[in-house]
């Protein structure tokens, strides 16, 4: 900000103001010196000029000695803008939208002015920007003429001006129409504002000069009529500044851009915004100013007249050996391959192959493409259209071309594909694999079912094991624990017989029936462990208590419940037979002789104890005095909770049913289970 002031300070010219007060700028070239943020500080200003523009109003342009600039008027109609009206402005600077201006407070017409003295001025100085908002002189050929009625308040007059380096545009306030067409092709003087065109960043797009009126625009050269003997004598080869009058036939229109004309018998490409609808076949003048197009000459700024209707010109066949340039704009015809194609919001492209080349062809939105969709692809077609080459590189030599299809007539089907093609093998080879996979699918589906029904067979044949390993234990039982009970029962009687006359042979009696007792329990202890391992070795100790247990209750119409806490897991071998043991001898006491209805068992695994809890609703009995019922089989129970590391807890109730629970703790060393297993083989 201080080096800013200093400036302001240091410029000579401007006015003096009190300590501490901004400056008040006073020349026009001190406000078009400062930045955009210079400009944003709104300093006072006050100029005399010379007024050079009024429009668009309220805005206008004034100049002084120094240079001209951009003032953003006043709406108020106190402060009228007359173009030569000597003034003067006060009001702030503002940083504009490409320059600095003046934003207006107050306007005072000191009298009439004389307008500046103009200097001509090259395209190049108008378009580099030092020339905005200066009074200026430029030279160049109209192109076009157009009225505005609805761009500003006034109504204007549209003059688009070729010069040399570039193009720009004019506009002229006008008070009453007239037929302007006669100022085309003139060469021209203009005096006036140079305007400049800006993007959002104040970035520099175009020239627009601002002329006050009619009288300041001056016809130098009017336009050469072209005899119409020479019509015909239009040479794409050559360029000129003024307008050409051609004549030719209309091969394509896009209305409001471009026509096709066949000239000489080449193509022309003609852009014109001129409405006016043609037929294909059509013979028109047209009068246009010559250029340079991508590949070959073109026509721009035109206007056309229908003269009358002749024969379609027949297509040239594209010959991919020749210079492709003499084919541009032209109606060309050629055999290709079709590829692909794609329907875009512009309309539908086709992409074609002849011999090794490449090429598009598009037909515009708005024209029915069905018959072209149906074309199947790879098939030989014949395409007509209008041939339109692209140039490239540093020689600008042809590098492409496109096809501009005038309707779908212009694609005939010379030959379809054969059915038998890649696409249709894909789909062969597709339907194959689906099929084989269908097959896959239900052969896993057929295994799937296949192990399952093999799982329930081998379930039933293990049940079927069970039962015959049943039926032998009992046969076992019948062959040897019923005979020594039969035979203990004989030597019970023969002692009960000798007690009084021979005690010797009742106690040899009573030995033998020791002895045989014994022997029964080691036989029953045996055929009982070979069932319960199979039990514990088909499954875990869950499904042996269930499978035991469910034999007992059910000859007693009672219930049994198992339930588990914590995740099942397998224990060593003698701790698992020992809980199933204590589980069955439970179950049996309940419902034998505790005569329970239900039996609930409840197995806990945690991480460092197992705990069996069985508790049923039967008649109990009092703990402290054991019932001689069921006598051998607690003595068993606490035996085997004892050989675990463990004691048996009996909680028991006249009337209240009985708890039995063991508790197993799994820090035991394998020792330990060694020494448990050969326990459980030799004690009760």
């Amino acid at each position: 900000m201080a080096s800013v002031v200093c400036f302001i300070v240091c410029t000579s010219g401007w006015s003096q103001a009190p300590t501490g007060a901004p400056p008040t700028l006073t020349h026009a070239d001190q406000i078009r010196r400062l930045s955009p943020e210079q400009a944003s500080l709104h300093y006072p200003v006050r100029i005399r000029g010379v007024i050079t523009m009024g429009a668009p109003a309220p805005d206008f342009f004034i100049q002084d000695a120094t240079a001209g600039i951009y003032v953003e008027g006043s709406a108020s109609p106190k402060y009228p803008h007359v173009l030569g009206q000597f003034v003067e402005v006060e009001g702030v600077t503002g940083p504009g939208k490409f320059a600095p201006v003046i934003r207006e407070a107050e306007l005072r017409i000191l009298g009439k002015g004389k307008l500046p003295e103009a200097q001509l001025s090259s395209f190049s100085q108008l378009a580099n920007g030092q020339r905005d908002s200066q009074w200026a002189r430029v030279r160049g050929i109209v192109r076009s003429v157009t009225v505005d009625r609805s761009s500003w308040r006034e109504t204007t007059l549209a003059i688009h001006v070729a010069s040399e380096g570039g193009e720009f545009n004019v506009r002229v306030p006008i008070s009453h129409e007239q037929d302007f067409s006669s100022l085309v092709d003139s060469e021209v003087l203009i005096e006036g504002v140079c305007g400049s065109l800006y993007n959002a960043d104040r970035q520099l797009t175009g020239i627009l000069f601002y002329v006050p009126q009619l009288s300041f625009i001056k016809i130098e050269a009017p336009a050469a009529e072209v005899p119409v003997s020479a019509l015909l004598r239009f040479s794409p080869g050559i360029g000129r500044r003024h307008r050409v009058k051609v004549r030719g036939v209309v091969t394509y229109q896009q209305l409001g851009n471009a026509l096709f004309l066949q000239v000489e018998g080449k193509g022309l490409r003609v852009l014109t915004q001129q409405p006016t609808p043609l037929a294909i076949g059509d013979l028109v003048d047209v009068l246009g100013f010559p250029a340079m197009g991508e590949s070959a000459p073109i026509l721009e700024d035109a206007v056309f007249h229908r003269l009358g209707h002749q024969n379609t010109p027949d297509p040239i066949t594209l010959d991919l050996d020749l210079p492709w340039e003499q084919f541009d704009s032209a109606v060309a015809r050629t055999d290709a391959k079709l590829l692909s194609r794609e329907v875009r919001p512009d309309g539908l492209r086709l992409l074609l192959q002849e011999d090794n080349v490449l090429f598009e062809a598009s037909l515009p939105q708005g024209i029915s493409a069905d018959g072209l969709l149906s074309v199947p692809l790879n098939s030989q077609v014949r395409v007509t259209g209008i041939c339109s080459v692209r140039s490239g590189g540093l020689w600008r030599v042809p590098q492409s071309f496109r096809m501009l299809l005038r309707s779908p007539q212009d694609v005939f089907v010379l030959a379809t594909p054969s059915w038998w093609n890649l696409r249709h093998t894909l789909w062969v080879l597709a339907i194959t694999v689906g099929v084989l996979l269908v097959v896959m699918a239900w052969v896993v589906v057929l295994g799937r079912r296949l192990r399952e029904q093999m799982s329930v067979i081998r379930q039933k044949l293990k049940h079927g094991a069970v039962l015959e390993e049943r039926n032998r234990i009992a046969r076992e039982l019948h062959d040897t624990l019923e005979q020594e009970l039969a035979g203990i029962t004989m030597q019970l009687d023969l002692a009960t017989d000798c007690f009084r006359h021979a005690p010797s042979v009742a106690q040899e009696a009573l030995e033998a029936a020791r002895n045989m007792s014994r022997r029964s329990m080691v036989e029953a202890r045996r055929s009982v462990w070979d069932l319960r391992c199979q039990l514990l070795e088909n499954g875990d100790l869950v499904s042996a208590i269930s499978q035991i247990v469910e034999p007992l209750v059910s000859c007693e119409n009672a219930k049994v419940d198992v339930k588990i806490q914590g995740v099942p897991r397998r224990l060593p071998g003698p701790i698992e037979m020992n809980l199933l043991r204590i589980a069955q001898e439970a179950v049996a006491n309940a419902v034998k002789h505790g005569q329970a209805q239900t039996v609930h068992i409840e197995l806990e695994y945690a991480s460092k104890f197992v705990r069996l809890a069985v508790v049923d609703d039967g008649r109990g009995f009092t703990a402290s005095h054991d019932s001689p019922i069921g006598h051998f089989g607690l003595l068993d129970m606490r035996e085997r909770a004892q050989s675990m590391g463990s004691q048996l807890k009996l909680e028991s109730e006249l009337g209240l049913g009985t708890r039995i629970m063991v508790k197993v703790p799994m820090e035991r060393t394998a020792a330990d289970h060694a020494d448990l297993k050969t326990n459980t083989y030799s004690g009760g």
